[in-house]
């Protein structure tokens, strides 16, 4: 990524984290609303199982969380399975936070977090057996700069997990562009990929045996509670904004909040894409 992309995603997670953990989870995504999910906590965890179960997770593995946040998966993969995970971020408040509850929660030997470009590592090649990105990768200016990258730090036979929200059309309407803009301006993010645009970046870093997962229905619960978040505290934010006494990423990740349930409904996609090195 360039600086001034890095730059404005670490500024974002860093005003907004006690957002997410007030408000949300330690794990900062969607979660996926599977038969019998009563609360939002289980349908993160549903997430982590889901991802934990396609990886085929050994104790010898040793993991990649791309884009961690404040290693809320990390932790759950790594007390439930054993193996040992390094979480990377661009946050330092994040990082700061991660190492706190790994320390609380006995899992330091397993678990460890650094400050670093998920595109850009400078970690040596074939550390990894297997990779996952819970809602990171749209944070990739290009994502197959970010592919390639996750592709050289595989090992031979190695799996990569990602799962993110995907356009699923081209040309959008004068309305749905400014849905869009408003979600891309609100959670400091470039763009979204086409789903068939990522599957072909996949190809072109070099994975195979690609499958994709639509998630989008099990998504639509975290979905409209998220939007009702926003809708709470637009007023709020907007003003405390204007008055400077909160960042502007506070009251623009809540206009985000309001249109990613449109945005799901009429142009993107939620989903899970699985491949192999």
């Amino acid at each position: 990524m360039t600086n001034r992309v890095n730059r404005k995603i670490e500024e974002y997670y860093d005003d907004t984290q006690i957002l997410y953990n007030i408000f949300w989870s330690k794990a900062l995504h969607y979660g996926f609303w599977e038969k019998g999910t009563k609360k939002l906590s289980d349908a993160v965890e549903n997430t982590n199982r889901f991802v934990s179960k396609l990886l085929n997770l050994q104790k010898t593995d040793y993991v990649l969380d791309a884009g961690c946040g404040v290693g809320g998966s990390s932790f759950f993969i790594a007390k439930n399975f054993g193996v040992k995970i390094k979480g990377i971020t661009l946050s330092p408040k994040q990082i700061k936070q991660a190492k706190r509850d790994a320390e609380k929660l006995h899992l330091s030997n397993l678990v460890s977090f650094e400050i670093m470009d998920f595109n850009n590592t400078k970690l040596k090649e074939e550390t990894f057996t297997k990779i996952f990105s819970i809602e990171g990768a749209c944070h990739a200016y290009n994502k197959l700069d970010f592919l390639r990258e996750a592709y050289r730090l595989l090992k031979t036979g190695g799996k990569i997990i990602i799962v993110d929200g995907f356009l699923i059309k081209k040309n959008l309407s004068k309305k749905e562009k400014e849905i869009y803009n408003k979600c891309l301006l609100g959670w400091k993010v470039d763009n979204l990929s086409l789903r068939s645009d990522f599957l072909s970046d996949l190809r072109k870093a070099g994975f195979k045996n690609i499958k994709f997962y639509d998630k989008t229905d099990e998504v639509m619960p975290s979905s409209r509670r998220m939007a009702l978040y926003g809708y709470l505290s637009f007023p709020v934010t907007f003003i405390l904004s204007k008055l400077k006494l909160i960042s502007k990423n506070i009251y623009e990740h809540a206009v985000a909040c309001i249109n990613q349930k449109k945005a799901l409904r009429n142009f993107t996609i939620y989903g899970v894409f699985y491949a192999e090195k």
